[in-house]
């Protein structure tokens, strides 16, 4: 798990399980394997007292010569402010702090302090949510960076080598609110298996572990050269919902995946796009966690990050040269007197004198209408419609306006109304590079 020269975090939260792994980590990591620690603590602000842990670890640390650094985030008003639990809220910006200082120190692995107990409550809680065998695996001992290595090891272990080395540790007392869905499962649900099943925990792991030998099976004949997207938005072609479930509903985990998004993603989520690819009309939406949307769009459906920002009306004056267009890419003008060979090439193609002073670079409005190539003008919504192309990325576009009426859509098509012809002199040439 570790080697020389590795450069480790170690998340802090001054409670019993992470002082006796950064103790155990500090112990060896310069004397018998050669690596660097840097302990790592996160305040939530979830409790009053929140901020005193916080300064014991950090007292802690200048005591042991233990490089540390701490961070400060207010889990409660991002939590109301993104309609998430205090957990969910919790975990999103705690790793947030973990990848800030990766970035930071430099760091190539990062050690977390969950141990065998927290394994088999996170298998039963993903149960009870309704996860599929992904869920039911559990955590992995190595994930990227992200390392634990105590995942195996008994809680009572835990405490046994507290009491040995006299590590000190603080209390949380929210550990004992059962509000917490993980604290309910800890201190009610197991405590009653146990009573019945002596050997329950590791029975659990067993079957996650089972679990995962399934999955990473199922997972290895599982094909996703249909899924596209970017750090947006991804797409997953229809015709791929035609596959046996246990195959799309891992394509579609493989999608949040791309954007960052898997945790907190359930079996009923997976069931709602699976019916809105099977029986949901073009342009239908439906809300999913981690402020995502899938949405149907043609022959595709798309897994969108929700954006924060309204929509505005962007502005560029028509120029010779390249105008940069926010959230759409860079527009070339140039000017030719060979039209032909541009039209050849697939760029766009505008007769000089037919375009007015005033036209101007800008996102679409309500009103805009639009003179199709051979004629025939409709409002520049159901010309879009026409061409297929999706509704959440209409209001990008860069659109060539004269007032509402629309002389060329960059990278699309150009109006009629400014169509070269024989009596052509010169003529724009639009091309688009896309961000």
């Amino acid at each position: 798990m570790f080697e020389a020269g590795d450069r480790v975090g170690v998340a802090v939260s001054g409670g019993g399980d992470s002082m006796s792994l950064l103790h155990f980590l500090h112990g060896v990591a310069a004397a018998v394997i050669g690596f660097e620690i840097v302990a790592v603590n996160v305040n939530h602000k979830i409790r009053p007292t929140s901020h005193k842990d916080s300064k014991f670890v950090a007292e802690y640390c200048r005591t042991n010569n233990i490089t540390h650094h701490g961070y400060s985030v207010d889990v409660p008003a991002f939590a109301a402010e993104n309609k998430l639990s205090m957990e969910q809220a919790a975990r999103i910006k705690r790793y947030e702090c973990f990848d800030a200082a990766v970035a930071k120190y430099k760091l190539n692995k990062f050690a977390i302090a969950q141990h065998r107990s927290d394994q088999a409550e996170t298998i039963l809680m993903h149960i009870f949510r309704g996860s599929g065998t992904a869920g039911a695996s559990g955590m992995e001992t190595m994930n990227g960076i992200y390392v634990r290595p105590f995942l195996e090891t008994a809680k009572a272990d835990i405490r046994g080598y507290l009491y040995k080395n006299q590590i000190p540790y603080v209390e949380d007392e929210t550990n004992k609110d059962n509000t917490y869905a993980r604290n309910f499962i800890r201190n009610e649900i197991m405590p009653m298996l146990q009573r019945e099943w002596r050997n329950v925990e590791k029975n659990i792991i067993d079957f996650g572990q089972n679990c995962r030998r399934d999955d990473e099976y199922i997972e290895s004949v599982v094909s996703t050269w249909g899924v596209t997207g970017d750090a947006n938005h991804v797409r997953v072609a229809l015709n791929y919902f035609a596959y046996p479930a246990a195959v799309i509903s891992r394509i579609l985990l493989k999608a949040f995946d791309a954007l960052g998004a898997r945790y907190n993603i359930e079996k009923k989520h997976l069931d709602c796009i699976l019916d809105l690819a099977k029986s949901g009309e073009n342009g239908k939406r439906i809300d999913l966690p981690n402020n995502l949307y899938a949405i149907r769009e043609y022959e595709f459906i798309t897994i969108v990050k929700k954006s924060d920002a309204a929509k505005r009306v962007m502005s560029m004056p028509f120029k010779i040269g390249k105008t940069q267009f926010p959230k759409f890419g860079t527009i070339i003008v140039t000017k030719t007197i060979t039209p032909k060979i541009a039209r050849e090439r697939g760029w766009l193609v505008l007769d000089v004198e037919k375009v007015p002073r005033t036209a101007k670079w800008r996102t679409r409005l309500d009103g805009d209408r639009f003179t199709k190539f051979g004629g025939g003008t409709k409002p520049l919504a159901e010309y879009l419609a026409d061409r297929k192309i999706p509704m959440r990325g209409r209001d990008s576009l860069a659109v060539l306006a004269a007032g509402n009426e629309i002389l060329a859509i960059a990278g699309v098509e150009i109006s009629n109304r400014v169509r070269t012809d024989d009596t052509t002199v010169e003529a724009y040439v639009v091309e688009v590079v896309k961000d």
